[in-house]
């Protein structure tokens, strides 16, 4: 048995770890929530796009007289794809094991302008050695955030991992301490007291997103182990260490080679019927075994309203047969694969365009606002205990200061893209401005001042957004608007909308000016 001063050192190891971990499952949620838009933030960042379907025109030609340029052993696999900005990459490459003795892509990198397929630059050697994307340095900034946390690999993977975990948790307890579930559904916020106001709230807003909690947690703590633990480890028992050969197999590639020389078959031909068969043009296309008997083209399609995950379209590289939608597991579909399948789009909400990604969005906000309640609720009832104070203070930081530094980061990319250093000065102003919340923390003593500036910080921020992109040479909105580029106009009506909320928000109902009264600690919230 722990005596008491046992017991309250492990109540204060278990609440502050609780609260540490807390505000970090609080980060990655919401980094997940503004991901979900990450196709959109590149778009808009690029200021539009010079192709919306950049693969939605004639490709054969150009790739045939790009491939005559290369080394021939770089034609063991093709990808062509679009950025953010629309315009195409083509990656002649092969597989090589790198110093640490893993494998990595070599080859040449070939950038397309997507109108007149001429090109703007020319890499070769690893990929890892080639030039970054520039235009497409914000939004794959939040999507390494969100999955990685901005962290070494594998490390970051981990950390997302066991952060999806403690949700997952969170959201079973959640179940069972919602003995009312149907009542909770409805509670109205009671407004006798601070401290039951927030629970109230904290009450509606958990109970409402428990299924899509359950949903995140699941689905992104697969996504963490099985790209840190579960390929590694099952690669070491099933393969001896083989990756490439452990995913030839799981994802059904050709057991057997063929390097008997034999003519490419017509690219275009293919593009033309994948689009006849799916109504859009892919968004990525992978030759494997250019020029041999062997080869083969997969085409990859985004989700659609008739398919809830991508597909994947197989054809013969040499007739140009269509060869059947390529399962994600195996050779043969099955309930695995179409489970493997979901989980990209249940986690993303890319399934059903805007409309899943506004609603994924919205419930991704929400889940911000249940962790960060949970946290308050929890630091609030220990508002007597000095040690305490010092999270309170850190928890207006990070749930503020979080959405202030990824306003920071597209500051600094707006501001060095035209330099060519945005990929560098992207994450650097992320760290920098996060800095300069933590300093507003220890500067500004009392909470709600410090609540209110930051809201108001972060108000400022989302509305200069818009001003700096076309101040630094973006495109204004009559320009976005003749070239048909309106998602660019909708991110910044977002960003002025998001504002005015905010402003609502920090200025009204959420920032009283006349407390209400806050029960003494220990008093029951009923």
């Amino acid at each position: 048995m722990l005596n008491q001063a046992q017991n309250k050192r492990l109540l204060a190891v278990h609440g502050w770890s609780g609260t540490i971990l807390g505000m970090f499952l609080y980060v990655v949620i919401l980094t997940g929530a503004v991901a979900v838009f990450a196709s959109e933030i590149g778009q808009w960042s690029a200021s539009g796009t010079r192709a919306a379907q950049p693969l939605d025109r004639p490709l054969d030609t150009k790739l045939r007289e790009l491939a005559q340029t290369v080394d021939p052993k770089y034609l063991e696999e093709v990808t062509v794809f679009g950025n953010s900005g629309g315009v195409l990459t083509a990656f002649f490459h092969t597989h090589e094991k790198n110093e640490s003795g893993n494998l990595e892509d070599v080859g040449v990198r070939f950038r397309l302008d997507p109108v007149s397929m001429q090109v703007l630059q020319r890499d070769e050697g690893p990929r890892s050695a080639m030039p970054h994307d520039q235009e497409g340095a914000l939004d794959d900034f939040i999507v390494d955030l969100h999955v990685y946390l901005h962290a070494p690999r594998p490390w970051g993977l981990w950390a997302t991992g066991i952060l999806g975990f403690i949700m997952l948790i969170a959201v079973v307890s959640g179940i069972f301490l919602h003995k009312h579930l149907l009542k909770d559904l409805f509670v109205p916020p009671r407004f006798s007291s601070l401290l039951l106001n927030r629970r109230d709230r904290h009450i509606l807003a958990g109970t409402w997103s428990l299924p899509f909690g359950f949903l995140l947690a699941f689905t992104g703590a697969f996504f963490s182990f099985a790209g840190a633990i579960s390929i590694p480890v099952m690669s070491m028992v099933a393969f001896g260490g083989d990756q490439e050969k452990m995913i030839e197999t799981l994802i059904g590639q050709p057991h057997t080679e063929n390097a008997t020389p034999a003519e490419f078959t017509d690219l275009d031909a293919i593009m033309a019927d994948t689009k006849e068969r799916m109504g859009a043009a892919p968004r990525f296309l992978l030759i494997s075994h250019w020029g041999q008997s062997d080869a083969t083209v997969t085409v990859f399609h985004e989700p659609t309203e008739a398919n809830l995950s991508g597909t994947r379209h197989g054809y013969d590289g040499v007739s140009g047969a269509y060869t059947g939608i390529k399962p994600q597991l195996g050779n043969e579909p099955s309930v695995g694969g179409d489970l493997l399948a979901l989980m990209g789009p249940l986690h993303f909400g890319n399934f059903g365009g805007l409309l899943s990604k506004v609603v994924w969005f919205a419930l991704g906000l929400a889940m911000c606002y249940v962790t960060l309640t949970g946290l308050q609720l929890w630091t609030q009832r220990r508002a007597d205990n000095p040690s305490w104070a010092f999270m309170t203070h850190a928890i207006v930081v990070v749930g503020y200061g979080t959405a202030i530094a990824l306003a920071g980061a597209a500051v600094a990319f707006f501001l060095s893209l035209s330099a060519g250093s945005a990929t560098f000065w992207t994450p650097v102003g992320f760290l920098l401005t996060s800095a300069a919340c933590i300093a507003a923390g220890f500067l500004i003593k009392d909470v709600s001042q410090l609540s209110r500036t930051m809201g108001l910080v972060l108000a400022g921020g989302m509305s200069l957004l818009p001003i700096l992109r076309m101040a630094m040479g973006g495109a204004g909105w009559p320009a976005s608007f003749a070239t048909g580029n309106l998602t660019v106009i909708g991110m910044d009506l977002a960003f002025f909308a998001g504002t005015a909320v905010l402003l609502l928000w920090i200025l009204g109902r959420g920032e009283s000016r006349q407390p209400l009264r806050k029960e003494p600690f220990g008093v029951p919230a009923e």
